[in-house]
């Protein structure tokens, strides 16, 4: 499979598991993420990468990691190996074509799959 497109997946299922872990019924920010905690979460709670080994997992990981760095949506601790958030994700769905994104509120509001910024709240509050 194209390096591209494991990217994207593996970054929208971190997005999700940042989502998820700030948004328990607890409502404290978690902000910091030790690496290989990450990575065998993964590897047992998502059943995509049940069968790949964690060196695989481990270095696409990394490679997202750095990305998301770039963008400025979380902080890369080489020292502890963990990694730090900025601010929460919130979940929006995309109107133009239905993609659910996890955005951080340090990031612009575009959606990941098409770019629009035509984004709701998902699920829909009434």
């Amino acid at each position: 499979m194209n390096t591209e497109i494991l990217s994207f997946e593996f970054e929208w299922y971190l997005r999700d598991y940042f989502f998820r872990i700030n948004n328990r019924n607890d409502g404290e920010f978690k902000s910091m993420f030790d690496n290989d905690e990450i990575c065998s979460f993964m590897k047992e709670n998502y059943l995509k990468y049940r069968n790949w080994n964690m060196k695989e997992i481990t270095e696409l990981f990394s490679s997202v990691i750095s990305d998301l760095h770039d963008r400025n949506v979380l902080i890369v601790k080489k020292d502890t190996r963990a990694v730090m958030l900025k601010s929460r994700f919130e979940r929006k769905q995309c109107a133009n074509c239905y993609y659910v994104n996890y955005l951080s509120t340090a990031e612009s509001p575009n959606c990941h799959r098409c770019k629009s910024i035509n984004l709701k709240d998902f699920p829909f509050k009434k």
